[in-house]
């Protein structure tokens, strides 16, 4: 099914978009909502851009690489980070009376290719230590790091106490530095 989508997606049919929305945006809200709490306009607008990223980038996007499901939680999870900071940095100003100098500004690093490319290889750095952990200490991880569920969440779909679960990410995250620190040190010898 995926394959279909993808191969209407690079042939530029309006119908992969359809395909996408149907099976994948219950998912694609979830995460958004998760990021951007209450926010219904931002959540909304955030689902909109994450279909104007799909169609922009679609010819780009390889099923080998990653799967269709994991191209499209990316996307909206970077979608929504980007939003929350906007929002959060027009809320503050807001608090203080001020305008935000930055307002028109987008934290969207896609365009400059060194950091992309030092990006991706970061991406693959730590999908290699994630994909070394156990497969309870990588759900945990992306459960908290990546869908930002809280404590309290994750205790309840992975039946622990909140207290293992913040015990246990503690000591996840110093592994995963300390792991990841090797892992990604050649990249940034090769591209400084």
């Amino acid at each position: 099914m995926d394959e279909d989508i993808v191969a209407l997606l690079r042939g530029r049919d309006q119908k992969s978009i359809e395909l996408i929305a149907e099976r994948y945006e219950r998912l694609l809200r979830y995460i958004a909502v998760t990021i951007l709490r209450d926010r219904e306009t931002e959540v909304e607008e955030c689902i909109n851009d994450v279909y104007l990223k799909v169609w922009t980038h679609g010819t780009e996007f390889d099923l080998e690489k990653a799967s269709l499901r994991t191209w499209l939680k990316a996307i909206t999870r970077n979608t929504a980070l980007n939003y929350l900071r906007k929002v959060s940095r027009r809320e503050e100003f807001e608090e203080n009376g001020e305008e935000d100098p930055l307002h028109s500004g987008d934290m969207d690093d896609a365009d400059n290719p060194e950091r992309r490319m030092i990006f991706q290889e970061e991406v693959r750095a730590l999908e290699r230590v994630l994909n070394d952990l156990k497969k309870k200490d990588r759900e945990m991880v992306l459960r908290r790091f990546y869908y930002l569920q809280s404590t309290r969440q994750i205790a309840e779909a992975m039946g622990m106490s909140e207290n293992a679960v913040d015990s246990k990410l503690s000591r996840l995250k110093k592994k995963i530095r300390k792991r990841y620190e090797r892992e990604s040190e050649p990249c940034h010898l090769k591209l400084h």
